[in-house]
């Protein structure tokens, strides 16, 4: 806290807990097989030119595989950005490049970004470079200097013109003496000392003194390419030794760790302690194109050049070893080597992808807390729905977007294929809803003007994201499926609506309309309770808790207490205040909307000794006008006859 001593005015700029910001609904996740691009690597694609660039385009079957047509629905309806998974069998190329020890370890692993065995062409060489030749001249600076007399911690120079030779920091000698001394300022002739010298000395000589085992600051004369984070080779003779800088300051560089393992003459008389840099290129060559190159790389991120910084190549991904190399600078940097082909690329197998895979590019998905959806175009199978059904369901922040089988019948009776596959779509709180029937677009591989029948999953992904832009309780319902020319199945109402009460989202095409209408707002939970029955509902919840998840964490860690209670209740009702003013929630006033709860009740000393503040929030959703009911009535002048 300050202190204020003189009267006055002052003024102090206190930092605010910013408002809760909304997080995103509409970014889906892809997940499937694609003709190209990096296999199990969630990649942010913001239009369909890009999609193709990184994953390729149509895969023509057999077996016949949907993402890019799910990918390109997407976009077509509405969509801006989705997260590409690319799941396969396909395995990557790649190189462990050996450090310099022997035996020799791995000092980076370079792996192809393109899985497949296209990867086994592209090569990596490694040359040893060097930031700070020796022709550069650094060496660890020398002075020397008449003196006039040295006493208590002054040294007096003879010539005012010698003092520009030394610096503060600089450790001196008396020459014959074995006096050391570290220099604190500089005044006129005078060395000021930082400790007293032990005997006075009459007129003489000083220099800087040899470097000593265990010293880590000294000047470098001619340092420039010299960082922190430089590996260095300090050379007198036949005494060397490898050093890595901590620091630099000016002329003066600091070493970490210990210092010096041996002593440097650094008497002007003598040889000088050369000093050079240690580093190393690289270059990646993946045919016909232009190879890429990178010089004077590093192995320590605190250097400008750090390989994890600086190398960003169109071809391969550079990673350290799962093992680590041992080795000490320099030989922890990879070993010279020729132009040396990445190996193990295996083709892709579509048809032998199975839930293992699956998984796999579901978990990949864990850390990405902006997915707000997730579809498997390829796969209607059991396992794979529900371990997208169970995935949304544990992250808590995301939906998944399921399709019905091909070819399935618009059976609602109890054990038809339709509603098996219902069943095992069930999530019990809402987190996934199922799309019946496949649509049906126009071939864009067919020259003469073939449809195909593809699954709904990445179009209706863009229709949310369209529906979105009104506000996430909005269903995506009611809306036009762009791109789609007709459907597997036109139902009629008699069965919708059995389909509809079960759960299963029907798209149709009425009489006198020609492109087919998503005429279905449902989830796949259970029917009783209807708490999470609409997908508008549930997916306002999700908004709503992921966003407060996030926008509370600036109060973790404050005193708990009731000022923080009242900081947190304010920004939590700005914060559904909006939401409800948007149409989010249902009343004719907040308190109607929605409440909150923070204090003694649900904060007893009990939980506030655990470190923990409790917050209740009630909320009245706005469900849809699923049915709209007009009731007729006949008047006949003093009766009446209605129909509903």
């Amino acid at each position: 806290m300050a202190t204020y001593t003189t009267p006055g005015v002052y003024i102090v700029e206190s930092p605010a807990n910013g408002p809760i910001v909304g997080v995103g609904t509409s970014t889906p996740a892809f997940l499937g097989a694609a003709l190209s691009g990096p296999s199990f690597v969630p990649t942010l694609v913001t239009n369909w030119t890009q999609f193709v660039s990184t994953f390729g385009s149509y895969m023509l079957g057999p077996p016949q595989l949907y993402m890019a047509y799910a990918v390109k629905g997407f976009f077509d309806n509405g969509g801006t950005s989705a997260y590409i998974v690319r799941v396969g069998t396909a395995q990557s190329s790649s190189l462990s490049l050996a450090d310099q020890g022997a035996p020799p370890g791995v000092a980076l692993v370079a792996s192809a970004l393109q899985s497949g065995v296209a990867g086994n062409s592209i090569t990596i060489a490694v040359a040893e470079t060097q930031i700070v030749p020796l022709a550069n001249g650094a060496v660890a600076t020398r002075a020397e200097a008449a003196t006039a007399s040295a006493t208590g911690n002054i040294i007096v120079l003879a010539n005012l013109s010698d003092a520009s030779n030394f610096a503060p920091g600089d450790v001196v000698t008396l020459t014959g003496t074995t006096e050391r001394a570290t220099i604190t300022r500089i005044i006129g002739t005078n060395l000021v000392l930082q400790a007293n010298l032990s005997a006075t000395y009459g007129a003489g000589t000083v220099r800087i003194a040899d470097l000593a085992v265990g010293q880590t600051t000294f000047r470098v004369t001619n340092n420039a390419g010299l960082e922190p984070g430089s590996v260095i080779q300090l050379e007198n003779g036949a005494t060397s030794e490898y050093q890595v800088i901590s620091a630099v300051s000016g002329a003066v560089i600091t070493l970490q760790g210990s210092g010096l393992s041996n002593t440097y003459s650094l008497d002007p008389a003598s040889a000088a302690t050369t000093i050079v840099s240690f580093e190393f290129s690289l270059t990646v060559t993946s045919p016909p194109n232009v190879p890429e190159n990178w010089e004077n790389l590093s192995m320590d991120p605190r250097h400008s050049h750090y390989w994890g910084a600086v190398v960003t190549s169109a071809y391969v991904t550079l990673s350290l070893p799962s093992t680590p190399s041992v080795q000490t600078p320099p030989l922890n940097a990879p070993a010279a080597l020729a132009a040396e082909s990445l190996t193990g690329g295996t083709a892709d197998n579509p048809s032998a992808v199975g839930l293992a895979q699956y998984q796999q590019g579901l978990t990949t998905l864990v850390p990405h807390q902006d997915v707000q959806l997730v579809c498997t175009p390829d796969r209607t199978d059991q396992a794979v729905q529900q371990a997208v059904v169970a995935h949304c369901e544990t992250m808590g922040d995301r939906f998944a977007i399921l399709q019905t089988s091909l070819g399935q019948q618009a059976d609602a009776s109890m054990g038809s294929p339709l509603m098996l596959q219902r069943a095992w779509c069930q999530s019990a709180n809402g987190y996934a809803a199922l799309y019946y029937p496949w649509i049906q677009i126009n071939d864009p591989n067919s020259s003469t003007g073939n449809t195909i029948l593809v699954p709904p999953c990445g179009h209706m992904a863009g229709i949310y994201a369209r529906s979105d832009m009104a506000g996430v309780q909005n269903s995506p319902a009611n809306q036009n499926i762009i791109g789609a020319v007709g459907l597997e199945v036109n139902v009629d109402s008699v069965t919708q609506g059995l389909l509809n009460v079960a759960g299963i989202n029907v798209s149709r095409i009425f009489p006198g309309q020609v492109l087919p209408l998503v005429w279905g707002a449902r989830t796949t939970a259970p029917p009783d309770p209807a708490t999470w029955v609409y997908i508008g509902v549930r997916r306002l919840f999700i908004y709503v808790e992921s966003s407060l998840k996030l926008g509370l964490m600036p109060y973790v860690f404050q005193l708990n207490d009731t000022g923080l209670w009242q900081r947190l209740n304010r920004t939590i009702d700005d914060f559904l205040n909006g939401v409800w003013r948007s149409g989010g929630l249902f009343g004719t006033k907040a308190s109607e909307a929605y409440y909150i709860e923070i204090d003694d009740e649900n904060n007893p000393s009990a939980s506030r000794a655990l470190g923990q503040v409790n917050i209740t929030i009630g909320m009245a959703p706005v469900y849809p006008a699923e049915f709209v009911i007009v009731t007729i009535g006949m008047w006949d002048g003093g009766a009446s006859v209605t129909e509903q």
